[in-house]
This record gives structure tokens, C-alpha cells and sequence, in this order.
């Protein structure tokens, strides 16, 4: 089943994180990463399957690709700016509200992009972000909530 409606949901919550001081990089990395990573499953099923070496989890139990088969890919931040935000509750809050899940247990560190997101559900999730930053806006997404403020 697909997340929520980005254009809805995470309305109120973006409004508020692009007026905190300090979010708008992290907002910005965030939105390159879900564009990112539905550009690396775009080309993943064109080839046929998963890259080799790279950091995609696990195919089956012998380890072998899974044609075709996506993978959760870890949020890693690697920079002090990023690194902060993930521990904002509001940051945190609007990760999951685009399908992203926090780590699963003290053996993982990271938030993961599921493998169930396909690259048109991260290409919108990452649009929502870009339509309601402050250069503009994309054209196929609806008009977004305003902020309380407007």
C-alpha cells in the first residue's frame, strides 16, 4: 500500500522545519537522497538486478542478486548538520510520515528507505519537499496547506 498523501500530510510538519533554523540542508539532503535512490532502482530493473558491492542489503540466503528486487537503503548522515536533525523530533516525524522506517533494533543505526517505496513513491515524496522549499515549486503537485502563519 502506498504512504499518505505527501501533498497533504506532511504540510503543517515542512512548514514548521523550514522556518527552524538549521533544517533547510537537512531538508535539502533528505530530497537527494529519495531522488537518488529511485534513480538507483530505476536502473536496477532496467539491468535486471542489484549492484554489485554496494550497500543493498541482502538478496536470498545464499546471498546471490535477486533480479529486479530492491533493497532498504540506510539514511546515513555524514555531516554534523544532518547528524542534528535526525534528532529532531519533528524531523523524525515527518521521515515517517514519507514511509521511511527508523532503525529496527540496536543492531541497526540508521533510518532505512524501505524496499517496498517504489522510484515513483520516493520521486513524490521528494517532491513534497522541493514544493514547498523555498525555490519554488513543482508543477504536478497540488497546491500544498498553507502554514498557520500565511
Amino acid at each position: 500500500s502506498e504512504p499518505p498523501s505527501w501533498a497533504w500530510l506532511g504540510g503543517r510538519i515542512l512548514c514548521h522545519l523550514l522556518l527552524s533554523p538549521g533544517l533547510a540542508g537537512p531538508l535539502r539532503w533528505l530530497e537527494n537522497c529519495l531522488r537518488r535512490v529511485a534513480g538507483d532502482r530505476e536502473e536496477d530493473g532496467e539491468r535486471g538486478g542489484g549492484r554489485q558491492g554496494g550497500l543493498r542489503g541482502r538478496g536470498p540466503a545464499d546471498g546471490a542478486p535477486v533480479p529486479g528486487v530492491s533493497h532498504p537503503v540506510p539514511l546515513v548522515p555524514l555531516t554534523e548538520e544532518n547528524e542534528d536533525a535526525m534528532e529532531d523530533r519533528r524531523f523524525r516525524t515527518l521521515l515517517r510520515q514519507l514511509g521511511l522506517r527508523p532503525p529496527a533494533s540496536e543492531q541497526e543505526s540508521f533510518w532505512r528507505i524501505p524496499a517496498a517505496l517504489t522510484p515513483q513513491q520516493l520521486r513524490r515524496a521528494a517532491a513534497s519537499i522541493a514544493h514547498r522549499g523555498p525555490s519554488g515549486s513543482p508543477q504536478d503537485l497540488p497546491e500544498p496547506p498553507r502554514c498557520p502563519q500565511d
